[in-house]
């Protein structure tokens, strides 16, 4: 005789949640059981789709399994929880905005196209927010270039309590990502409708606590993740990054249109990579490497501030490699031009 469904149900009741500490079959989380021959496919449904501690539970699940007489082969597939379910487990209904109820002011960072820098904005202007006495915080929503741990110099992973993450902490900024979720070089192939939910879950069950600013990193261009975060987030204002060239301010128009449209206010617009300057023998030069005077153009066009203009310093790239954010260097030039844009932010 084969393995039955009942007794692989049987085995399950030992394996425990390790948040949570109870059986994964008490808590409903076994959604399914399928038996074919000496194979077992097993289907778990987490409290959320990026618990930090998916990998153990489904290595508990396909160890448990595979322990039993009979089975020589066990699938674990991992699913999610719905917000209803989950608030009946935890014995509370929480709001979908419950993380971010203590943030006074969410504010998104945005471009038009990819490669201005926008990333490195948001991770140096929440730090210098930090370095002025604010609290802040980053929600990386870049679901398929989350490359916001990467800047920070954060490795670890975040972990739970009672179905909310605790977002991970550096140079006084909070931050979660889904690239401290997924692990290192793991492809986050994810279509419209999981990246729209995974937003959500990160501003209504991460624990952000009293925040002052939380920045919102977003995807370059106008499509599903600027759009969601544009109609379900009560945003403060919008910073935009662009670069001095033509092209890069063509999209800029796309890009505060999106936002336009949903009556959501544009603070202003940073010139990243605004200039280089080399010194001489003569004294220093200044040689605009993308062109001049795109921002200033763009922001006189759409009557808002040109918050900033930020140079093409080697410093800026070798902070975000390392994870050493160069605000945090005082006598740097591109440190002075962060801490004046978060200045006018503030305003």
């Amino acid at each position: 005789m084969g393995v039955k469904k009942e007794q692989v149900l049987d085995v399950l009741r030992e394996v425990k949640d390790p948040e949570l500490h109870k059986s994964l079959v008490d808590l409903g989380m076994i959604r399914e059981i399928e038996v074919a021959g000496d194979a077992v496919k097993v289907t778990v449904a987490l409290t959320m789709a990026g618990c930090p501690l998916k990998n153990k539970i489904r290595d508990d699940v396909r160890e448990a399994v595979m322990g039993m007489e009979g089975v020589s082969d066990v699938k674990v597939v991992l699913t999610a929880m719905t917000s209803e379910e989950r608030a009946r487990l935890l014995g509370k209904a929480p709001s979908e905005m419950e993380g971010i109820k203590g943030v006074k002011h969410i504010i998104a960072v945005a471009s038009g196209k990819g490669g201005v820098g926008k990333t490195s904005v948001t991770v140096n202007l929440a730090v210098a927010l930090a370095e002025k006495g604010y609290k802040s915080g980053i929600l990386d929503a870049d679901m398929h270039g989350p490359d916001v741990p990467i800047m920070l110099g954060i490795k670890d992973r975040p972990l739970g309590s009672r179905g909310m993450l605790i977002p991970l902490e550096k140079y006084g900024v909070k931050m979660i990502s889904t690239g401290v979720l997924a692990g290192d070089g793991v492809p986050i192939v994810w279509r419209g409708p999981l990246v729209n939910k995974a937003i959500k879950e990160f501003l209504g069950h991460v624990m952000w606590g009293d925040l002052d600013y939380l920045l919102v990193d977003l995807p370059p261009g106008t499509g599903d993740a600027p759009l969601t975060v544009a109609q379900s987030i009560p945003l403060e204002g919008v910073v935009i990054v662009t670069t001095p060239q033509k092209v890069a301010m063509e999209d800029v128009r796309r890009s505060i249109g999106l936002f336009r449209a949903q009556n959501i206010p544009i603070l202003g617009i940073v010139e990243n990579m605004s200039y280089l300057k080399i010194e001489g023998e003569s004294g220093p030069q200044i040689m605009d490497i993308f062109g001049t005077g795109g921002g200033e153009k763009m922001a006189k066009a759409f009557n808002v501030k040109l918050l900033g203009k930020v140079p093409l310093d080697p410093k800026v790239r070798i902070g975000g490699d390392t994870g050493n954010p160069v605000v945090l260097e005082k006598d740097s030039e591109a440190a002075r031009a962060f801490m004046d844009i978060a200045e006018m932010v503030i305003r």
